[in-house]
């Protein structure tokens, strides 16, 4: 909590201030030294208690006005922690199995949750040729996206044409994708091909955390 009185006048829209922190190296409630028009204010900052601004009546700074000066100094107190520090969780999961011929259909999918945002961090997708088709013909797995209330687009696929018995097909990519809540991706895979058989493989690793 901020303890300051209001301006006294349109006068103090031009008022000079300058700020000053002192922290002794036990860290220790800060003593911070506040100039205003050349008038030295004295304040008392504690985590418990907030900060409490002793000065003339119609001297003491705005509490915008402490903000935007004492703040720079405080960042590593008063920062919010990075997003891998609020209340992280690794999540991942895997789809693999050997298909015929077939339309497409989701393997994989992930909605965040409300309250929560997610980093995606690894995606994969891989095709392994297992026996050959009557008539090979396209085929392919892909990453959809589907942001709240959005339209789903594609992130990225992996097409390929190919009749030969072990033919293999793989792709990864470190996104940096971040999901807000309700936003959702799903792994699809499709095969044309009249007969034979693919062995498909995909893969996700993201890290949830507090929004």
């Amino acid at each position: 909590m901020l303890y300051a009185e209001p301006r006294s006048s349109a006068r103090d829209l031009m008022d000079k201030i300058s700020v000053k922190v002192l922290r002794d190296v036990a860290n220790n409630p800060s003593i911070i030294e506040i100039i205003k028009n050349n008038r030295k204010i004295t304040a008392t900052f504690d985590p418990n208690t907030g900060l409490i601004l002793e000065g003339p009546a119609g001297q003491l700074p705005s509490v915008a006005e402490i903000l935007q000066m004492a703040y720079p100094f405080e960042i590593p107190s008063f920062a919010r922690p990075a997003w891998y520090d609020r209340d992280s969780v690794s999540r991942a999961a895997e789809y693999e199995n050997t298909l015929g011929p077939h339309a497409a259909t989701i393997r994989l999918s992930y909605i965040c949750p409300e309250d929560r945002k997610a980093m995606i961090e690894s995606i994969f997708m891989g095709n392994l040729r297992i026996t050959a088709a009557v008539t090979a013909a396209w085929m392919g797995i892909s990453w959809l996206i589907t942001p709240l209330n959005g339209s789903q687009i594609t992130l990225f696929s992996l097409n390929w044409v190919d009749n030969t018995v072990g033919y293999r097909l793989e792709q990864s990519l470190g996104t940096g994708i971040t999901l807000f809540p309700g936003d959702k991706i799903e792994a699809s895979s499709i095969d044309q091909s009249t007969g034979g058989t693919v062995y498909h493989r995909i893969t996700y690793k993201l890290t949830e955390f507090d929004a």
